[in-house]
């Protein structure tokens, strides 16, 4: 009965509208300046992001990087978000 309902649930959600993978291999890395240094993926609400990428963890070089992002996001329905005009339309 649960395997049911999970495939009736999986059914009905709707793809995503914008979907991107990326898997990107480099041989070599080179961190020239210490700093911080970050990936960010971000979507908006409802958005799926997934980010797999090395820490650095204080070298300066990196060999064989992998990095690996997964993201889904709906688009809104302009319908559902409609803003009034900020001005009077002229007449």
């Amino acid at each position: 009965m649960l395997a049911v309902l999970l495939l009736v649930q999986a059914a009905a959600q709707a793809p995503p509208d914008i979907e991107l993978n990326v898997d990107a291999s480099v041989r070599r890395v080179r961190i020239e300046r210490r700093g911080e240094a970050s990936l960010d993926v971000r979507g908006g609400e409802g958005s799926v992001v997934r980010v797999e990428a090395p820490e650095a963890n204080g070298r300066r070089t990196l060999r064989n990087v992998n990095i690996r992002v997964r993201a889904e996001a709906r688009i809104a329905d302009p319908d559902q978000n409609r803003e009034p005009p900020a001005t009077a339309e002229p007449q």
